[in-house]
């Protein structure tokens, strides 16, 4: 009977004082929220599993949120790992598509905008400030097929997870967390990782919801209340903001729009794991994530002796990853095959099913994402955001709701140059939708160099593929000056002035993912007043000839460039060939050698194609070449110097579009050239240039006629340096250019330049 007593005593003591060791049957995990530095808890999970410490319930917030649903739902940490540092992952992280899924046939002609605001015409300034930077839209969507099917998901509850879980968000009208235990659980996820001012926030029953860790970013007290643990395992990688003070603004800022988090554990029975990134990792540095990973790893093995101390119950990775094949073979794919748009008017809704459905019948997950992606980038979409629902026949109902994009667009930008080809840039344009979208748009360039308007609009048709016809009016205005003077020598009188007025009537449709094929029919009128001698003076009356015709055209492009202008990566093919007829009247000046006024009809075909390609890419090293060749049966014009404005040029480098170069044009030639690139990541390029034009026949001027030259008699090269910071709002340059032939002093040229050289389309070339 003493020794019973004696024994129970024992027991009791031993239960008193190590009250979990060896009894240890449910585990819980809180993760914090914290950006990229949140990624640190995929490290953790990797070391408790390595360690067969078993994960029975899991909590998180934001970031946390995201992996521990992603863990919830069956996958490890190592494939976690894999999708979140992978290339896909990092563009989705910056707002971007994989260019596989880009539509060439939506996006805009490039001009030189830099700066653009979305805005409402009845209320310009409340709405004219963004209410994020990144745009979740295609992330969305990766959250749709990764969270969106779990088994048992017509029951909709999150304990019927691989491992049961829980997250957080903060309803802001309330200033309250909200709990998610049951629903859509990509839908749950996304509300918890809505940063403010980055992420758009959604609205999940009425309710807009933000980042949970603004009310709760350590969501321990859910872990506690929701689940019957009996240990608990804390990943945390946030603080509370330090106090504010009254000198620093940003730090006022930050407290205003977060609360305090409690970052302990309600209960004895736990442990926490605070992974110090310190400088290493930032909240929004995505690209870190792999370094986050290592911490997070290191830090939780520092701590495994004293959790093994505590639990004791040890599941192996092989019986894991059995049961997690089980879970998964459970999952249902995605076969879609209703469709239900949200948040449009019935008229607006029907051309989205129309675009998402085309055709009666299940729409497997590639398929769907091409045509979610597709639609996504109408210019008319601000974003989608997508939900599965399980019909009664293993299929699924899509759920999307389409947010519409702010229909007015204004948008600032050119060419700022210590050169004197500065040029300013404007645009508007409204795009919206009533049976199918519609775009009208009109921009303008001013400066002494070059001055445009383009007006007109594009009508998408309701075709299966998207196509659209655009009627457009163009007015170009290019005035070159004799030298290649710089910002602050003083400009001589103009020698060359092209004036160039025309409307077109395109039709443009898809012609592969990311090409684009346009038919034109063109009528315009070119006329250029110029001087045939180097010897003019303000005195002299200039040489006018004047062009009017009409052109029936094909443009076919495939651009997968990553940058409008002074690109890195990719490719781009052009190809061109038009028929031209027209009437040339020309009437001389006082630097002609003949007195009369002509009149001449004029009609050809040509051909042209350019190619560029990035092929090398080894670590900070890019190389690319490019190709140009044009093919024109073009006959000469009256005299020497309008043959040559009227043929075709070799420009492969912004800066030799600013300049008139009579040994670079020519109606028969190839160019070449190579691009090196030296860059530090994408941000910052060293770019070194060198092309050879080769003419076929040049245009020349053998005792005051216009002759073709001898097959390839002569040759000339074009060069540049230049160094380029290309910032958020633009590209930031230095460069130094040589071209060949040109006389001795105009040959060389620097300049420092902010902006790009872009212009608006020529109707011939």
């Amino acid at each position: 009977m003493y020794l019973e007593a004696m024994n129970r005593l024992f027991v009791l003591l031993l239960v008193l004082v190590f009250p979990l060791s060896g009894n240890a049957q449910r585990v819980g995990l809180v993760l914090s929220g914290g950006g990229a530095t949140g990624f640190a808890h995929i490290g953790v999970l990797k070391a408790l599993e390595e360690n067969e410490i078993p994960v029975d319930y899991i909590t998180g917030t934001s970031a946390g949120a995201l992996v521990g649903a992603l863990y919830a739902s069956g996958y490890s940490p190592w494939e976690i790992e894999a999708m979140v540092t992978s290339e896909r992952f990092l563009l989705m992280a910056d707002g971007e598509i994989e260019d596989i899924y880009k539509s060439l046939i939506h996006q805009p002609e490039t001009d030189a905008g830099l700066i653009s605001y979305r805005f409402d015409i009845d209320s310009v300034v409340e709405r004219l400030l963004p209410t994020r930077f990144l745009n979740t839209t295609a992330l969305d969507f990766e959250l749709l097929r990764l969270l969106g099917t779990n088994p048992q998901s017509s029951i909709q509850t999150f304990d019927s997870l691989f491992i049961p879980f829980r997250c957080n968000a903060s309803d802001i009208t309330t200033k309250s967390a909200v709990l998610f235990d049951s629903g859509n659980l990509n839908e749950a996820v996304r509300a918890s990782m809505t940063y403010p001012f980055f992420i758009s926030p959604i609205e999940v029953d009425g309710k807009l919801l933000f980042d949970g860790g603004l009310y709760n970013n350590f969501p321990s007290d859910i872990m506690y209340n929701e689940f019957d643990t009996d240990f608990i395992i804390g990943s945390n990688v946030s603080y509370n903001e330090p106090e504010p003070t009254r000198n620093d603004l940003m730090s006022q800022v930050r407290n205003m729009f977060s609360t305090y988090s409690n970052y302990s554990l309600p209960c004895e029975q736990g442990i926490i794991i605070e992974p110090d990134l310190g400088d290493e990792v930032g909240t929004f540095e995505f690209e870190k994530i792999s370094r986050a990973i290592e911490i997070g790893y290191e830090t939780a093995m520092q701590k495994m002796d004293s959790i093994k101390m505590h639990i004791s119950l040890r599941v192996s990775q092989a019986e894991l990853s059995n049961q997690r094949r089980k879970y998964q073979q459970s999952k249902s794919p995605v076969n879609v095959s209703t469709i239900q748009i949200e948040n449009l008017p019935d008229d607006k809704q029907n051309y989205y099913v129309r675009k998402l459905q085309r055709k009666v019948g299940v729409i497997a997950y590639e398929d769907l994402q091409k045509r979610y992606l597709h639609v996504y980038q109408g210019e008319e979409v601000e974003s989608l955001f997508p939900l599965l629902e399980p019909e009664t026949d293993s299929t699924q109902r899509l759920r999307l709701w389409v947010n519409r994009e702010k229909p007015l667009k204004l948008t600032f930008g050119g060419h700022y140059s210590s050169r004197p080809v500065n040029t300013g840039f404007l645009s508007l344009s409204y795009s919206d939708f009533r049976v199918t979208p519609l775009t009208i748009y009109g921009n303008a360039y001013f400066g002494k160099f070059y001055g445009s308007v383009k007006a007109g609009f594009k009508l998408f048709l309701p075709t299966r593929h998207t196509t659209y016809v655009e009627p457009v009016f163009v007015r170009n205005r290019w005035d070159y000056f004799k030298s290649f003077a710089t910002f602050f020598e003083d400009v001589k009188p103009s020698f060359l002035v092209h004036n160039e007025m025309f409307l077109s009537l395109r039709f443009n449709s898809p012609l592969g993912p990311r090409g684009k094929l346009a038919l034109d029919f063109t009528y315009g009128n070119n006329d250029y007043r110029y001087y045939q001698s180097d010897a003019f003076t303000n005195l002299d009356t200039a040489d006018y000839t004047s062009f009017l015709y009409y052109t029936p055209g094909i443009t076919y492009v495939m651009d997968k460039l990553n940058r409008k202008q002074w690109e890195s990566a990719g490719s781009k093919l052009v190809f061109k060939t038009r028929y031209v007829y027209g009437i040339e009247n020309t009437r001389p000046g006082s630097t002609s050698t003949e007195s009369e006024e002509t009149t001449d009809f004029r009609k050809w075909v040509y051909f042209t194609a350019n190619y560029k390609k990035y092929f090398v890419s080894r670590g900070p090293y890019r190389l690319g070449i490019l190709a140009e060749g044009t093919w024109s049966f073009q006959p000469f014009f009256r005299n020497y110097t309008s043959s040559l404005l009227m043929a075709h040029s070799f420009q492969p480098t912004p800066d030799s579009q600013t300049g008139f170069y009579n040994d670079f044009r020519s109606n028969k030639y190839v160019g070449v050239g190579l691009i090196n690139i030296f860059t530090v990541r994408d941000l910052f390029d060293v770019r070194l240039e060198a092309y050879l034009f080769q003419p076929f026949y040049r245009i020349n001027l053998v005792d005051g006629e216009v002759v073709e030259g001898s097959l390839l008699e002569a040759r000339f090269g074009m060069a540049s340096a230049s160094m380029i910071y290309h910032s958020p709002v633009g590209p930031i340059r230095a460069t130094a250019n040589f071209i060949q032939s040109q006389s001795i002093l105009d040959r060389f040229s620097f300049q420092i330049s902010f902006g790009y050289i872009l212009f608006n389309n020529n109707a011939l070339k």
